[in-house]
Formats: C-alpha cells, structure tokens, sequence
C-alpha cells in the first residue's frame, strides 16, 4: 500500500488498491493464512480511505448552548 512508503495516497489510488486486494483475497482460499493476509490488506485499504472521507466530509452543525434563547 502506498501508506507504507511514506506517502499518504489520494483516493482514486486507495480505490485501485483495494479493487486488486479484493481480487487477489477472492483468489484464495476461504480461512487461509494467506486469505487472511490479503483481507487485512483490504480492511486496512478501508481505513485509509474513510480517514479520506471522513476529512472531505463536513462535520455537523454543532450545538451552542449559548444560543439557545428560550
């Protein structure tokens, strides 16, 4: 993954990464060493790309206490 070379990849990248993780782990067998390798590949391709998400996507209208005027 692109991550462990020091650079933080941009989604499309992540996107193509975890296309070829998914296909390699489907090429294995179910339960295997090897399986569980690649699907730790694929669930850490995940994390990367919703901390990708997670920092393009606005937070919440938080709440001021302060501006409540009831």
């Amino acid at each position: 993954m692109t991550e462990q070379q020091g650079a933080r990849a941009d989604r499309e990248t992540l996107m193509r990464e975890h296309a070829q993780a998914r296909v390699e782990r489907a090429s294995l067998t179910p339960g295997s060493p090897e399986w569980r390798t690649a699907a730790a590949r694929v669930a850490a391709i995940e994390v990367e790309i919703a901390k990708i998400t997670a920092l393009s996507t606005p937070p919440a209208r938080v709440a001021r206490p302060e501006a409540k005027t009831k």
